[in-house]
């Protein structure tokens, strides 16, 4: 009878020892609740003994915790479009009793998943479909700035917000659609309206170019026709001034002289004042 209570008693003891007992794993922090109270302290890696009776050990896990969703957001003008997000976060170890005394172990949902909800809520309803696509990187900086703004004053660390897609209504693709035709048809007029323009600008300049040259050259001709002009009248001139009454009565002399000295007979007959010359040039 006594070593059947002696077993029952080890028994007993082994199982109470057992239950006693939490092994705190990598990428995990503990804390102990002693009689309803946070003892203080964190517990890292490792295992732990405790009396089962008047205690227990929380776990916390201290890794980058993922949430995903697919939202349906309304916009600026009252459109839903379907985003895809991704929020990643970790707690900080030392915030572990903290966190489970005002929120409890389900702190994801409550703080992270609630917040970031609203958030993403609150800022498409500022923006147009188009402009959640156009500024999408902005958006998404400025959901992960206000998130991680809310939920670090818990102990809770947000490492990143990513979107990973965005759905457009039907309506909307067909208006960026037919806004992307636009703006292509309008780039391709004004590149035609640029192209005419330069054309005519660079026949303007040729004409002008011509014109200029059409002038230059009767201008030099003009100049040259002056120049020739100018210089008959001084040749002229020149001859004038040396054809003295003179010289032209000794010219008509030598004439008279050749003349006679000529092997055909020639009869001159002269009145002794017209001179020579003038008759043989003449004849």
């Amino acid at each position: 009878m006594k070593n059947v209570f002696t077993q029952s008693a080890f028994i007993i003891l082994f199982a109470i020892t057992i239950s006693g007992c939490k092994t705190i794993y990598p990428g995990e922090v503990g804390f102990v609740i002693h009689k309803g109270m946070i003892k203080p302290g964190i517990l890292t890696q490792g295992r732990y003994h405790y009396n089962p009776f008047v205690s227990k050990i929380r776990k916390f896990n201290t890794r980058i915790e993922e949430f995903s969703t697919i939202m349906s957001p309304p916009t600026k003008e009252g459109l839903e479009v379907k985003v895809d997000l991704t929020v990643l976060y970790h707690i900080k170890p030392e915030a572990a009793p903290a966190i489970y005394t005002n929120v409890g172990m389900d702190y994801g949902k409550k703080i992270v998943v609630n917040n970031f909800m609203a958030i993403v809520r609150e800022y498409t309803m500022k923006y147009t479909a188009i402009e959640l696509l156009n500024e999408r990187e902005t958006i998404e900086q400025n959901i992960e700035d206000k998130l991680r703004a809310d939920i670090s004053t818990y102990g809770i660390i947000l490492d990143d917000v990513l979107v990973k897609d965005i759905d457009m209504p039907a309506e909307v693709l067909h208006a960026i659609e037919n806004k992307a035709k636009a703006e292509q048809i309008a780039k391709q007029t004004t590149l035609e309206l640029q192209t005419k323009r330069e054309q005519e600008n660079f026949d303007i300049e040729t004409k002008e170019k011509e014109l200029k040259f059409a002038v230059e050259k009767q201008r030099n001709d003009s100049l040259m026709m002056q120049i020739d002009a100018n210089a008959i009248k001084n040749y002229q001139n020149t001859i004038n001034v040396s054809l003295t009454d003179k010289i032209l009565k000794f010219r008509s002399i030598e004439i008279t002289k050749e003349l006679v000295k000529s092997a055909n007979a020639k009869i001159i007959i002269t009145d002794g004042k017209t001179m020579m010359l003038n008759n043989v040039v003449d004849k």
